[in-house]
This record gives C-alpha cells, structure tokens and sequence, in this order.
C-alpha cells in the first residue's frame, strides 16, 4: 500500500471561496464543489505544490499560502490512503479560468453560502467554515467501507 501526498487550498477574496465543481462521474465527490487541489510532485514543497495547483486548476495566483490542516483519506475495500495538506491562502491574484473543462470548473462561492450549499459536502463546509472562524489547525479524517463502521463513507474532525 503507498499513501499519496496531496494539497489542498481554501483560497479566500472579497468574501468568497474558489471551489471546483467536479465532473468527472467516477470520482466520489461527482458534482460537488471541492476546494482546488492535486498531488505533490517529486522534489516540490506542500506550498510549491499548493500554488502550481492553484494556478493549474483555476488560473489563480497565490501567495504565502499557509499549512492550516491535515486531511486523511483511507478506502479499506481497495486498501488506499492519501494525505491531503490543508493550506489557507488571502493573497490571491487574477482571474478564474477554466483549464480542465473536462475535469473540473472552478467558481467563486459566497463564504456566507458554503453551509447551506448543497453542493459543498458537509466536511469541506465543517472546515472552511472552522478555519474562517479562526481555528488554527484542522486534523480530519474521511473514511470508506471501514469494518465495523455504521455507514460506508464516515468523516470526523478531530481537532
């Protein structure tokens, strides 16, 4: 089993947070909006990773993103784990533009909306909504078909 390094970025200007509205029908968060992100290539730093991803998937501009989290995921039926690096970024520049149609649209979303928006699932609301409260660090986790679990997809947040 190998476990994946992965970055992921709440990106935040004038009240709004850039998502990505997924759309490819395999993946688990199909239609959801999901904050930009992507795996850590060799011989990249999390925050090189973090603004390359950034800019790849939305066109962005980031500067001085900040570590603000840790996110597991862990599927026990195919026995695979990634390691999402959770960073905060303010310093944004440009405009959105869409790279990846295929893939991915990114979309600014109203920080006063991302609770109630169906779209968002509820863990990435639980963060984004934890971190612009001023939590310092965010440690979660996000677990498929576990043995003995009530459910087949089950997240906490632990901290």
């Amino acid at each position: 089993m190998s476990i994946r390094t992965r970055v992921a970025c709440i990106a935040v200007r004038d009240g709004q947070v850039v998502l990505m509205r997924k759309l490819i029908p395999t993946y688990f968060n199909y239609k959801q909006l999901t904050p930009p992100g992507g795996g850590v290539e060799l011989n990249e730093t999390l925050e090189e990773a973090c603004v390359r991803e950034m800019h790849e998937e939305t066109g962005l501009i980031v500067e001085q993103p900040v570590l603000k989290g840790v996110i597991s995921y862990m599927n026990y039926a195919d026995r695979t784990c990634a390691v999402t690096m959770l960073f905060y970024a303010d310093r944004i520049y440009g405009d959105l533009v869409t790279n990846e149609p295929e893939k991915h649209i990114p979309e600014w979303v109203d920080l006063g909306t991302v609770a109630s928006n169906k779209l968002v699932p509820e863990y990435y609301s639980e963060m984004i909504g934890r971190l612009i409260a001023g939590q310092p660090l965010i440690n979660a986790r996000l677990e498929w078909n576990k043995p003995g679990a009530v459910a087949p997809f089950v997240w906490t947040i632990m901290s």
